[in-house]
């Protein structure tokens, strides 16, 4: 059976083999859990932020960089990549636990991704997939600016019905490089979840694809956060080879994008947002969260879709 902590558990290892090289720290904890610290007192780098994303996603998916221009701006973009996209982004990948008994002092709710919640399957997002891993290490990817103690890294062994020492927590915040690449390389599990909403069967899903720049780097973790969701959404491309009629496709596609006709929250910045929803995204329920472009290729009828367009006029305002 494939176990998807047991698969990102290789590259823990390398992590823990190669820290100085990578610039990363790694703790060990008076309980036994292991804290690697990604980028809160290391710098981390890009091939950090590389290993960190495809941990996020249970090894099932693959990032790369390449450039994007925003007007007189070069900007690096995170590109991912996965086949077995459901198990790797909305099992693995979606930020979908957050921890808001655990709120931080700026305000900032720590929000958990990665393999764990393919384990646990406690929040809404992992529910209704039926892939359910088993492990006695556990693989969580925290975004937080503050490294986790025994009082969290506890809580999370005893949810996980696991002993503290199996778990391996990846911390790093939306304000340093590794923890930006790790937000903005969620252009997939952010699109394949608005997929599922409207009702696509995603498990037709053969591969996917997606795509996002990063903003200019910002320490301020409210600043970074709003800067990163941003382009996610507004900056964000996502692409579907599937297996399904093309009516399927047709049918839900102008419904798929972040765009004016989706939400009535359009163009407003995401700084104020945030702000009314307490600064926890979960509570943004009117807001549609998802790319501003996608395509389809449909291998069953070899027809290819495409809808929406990136918005630069959002991405420049932010800054």
């Amino acid at each position: 059976m494939l176990s998807v902590n047991k698969e990102a558990m290789k590259i823990v290892k390398k992590i823990i083999e190669y820290q100085e090289t990578l610039n990363v720290g790694v703790v060990s904890l008076k309980n036994g859990a292991t804290v690697l610290d990604m980028g809160i007192n290391y710098s981390g780098g890009w091939e950090a932020a590389r290993y960190l994303t495809e941990i996020s996603m249970g090894n099932l998916g693959k990032l790369n960089y390449s450039t994007y221009h925003l007007g007189e701006l070069e900007l690096i973009q995170a590109n991912v990549y996965a086949d077995k996209p459901v198990i790797a982004c909305l099992s693995c990948q979606l930020s979908g636990w957050a921890l808001p008994e655990f709120k931080n002092e700026a305000g900032i709710v720590p929000l958990i991704s990665g393999p764990v919640r393919a384990l646990l399957k406690e929040d809404n997002f992992a529910k209704p997939f039926p892939y359910q891993d088993k492990s006695d290490e556990v693989v969580v990817v925290l975004q937080d600016n503050v490294l986790p103690g025994e009082e969290l890294t506890t809580y999370i062994a005893q949810k996980c019905k696991v002993e503290p020492e199996g778990i391996f927590i990846l911390v790093a915040p939306t304000g340093s490089l590794v923890g930006l690449v790790n937000v903005i390389a969620r252009t997939l599990e952010t699109s394949i979840w608005r997929l599922h909403e409207l009702g696509f069967e995603v498990n037709n899903i053969i591969s996917a694809w997606g795509k996002a720049p990063l903003p200019p780097i910002s320490k301020d973790e409210y600043t970074a956060m709003v800067r990163a969701n941003t382009y996610i959404y507004y900056g964000g491309t996502a692409g579907f080879i599937v297996n399904c009629k093309d009516e399927d496709i047709e049918k839900i596609i102008e419904d798929i994008t972040l765009s004016p006709k989706t939400t009535k929250q359009y163009g407003i910045p995401f700084s104020k947002l945030l702000e009314e929803a307490g600064g926890n995204i979960f509570n943004m329920t009117e807001f549609c969260h998802n790319v501003t472009k996608v395509n389809f290729y449909n291998s069953y009828t070899g027809k290819s879709f495409v809808y929406g367009k990136n918005d630069q006029k959002m991405l420049l305002e932010c800054l």
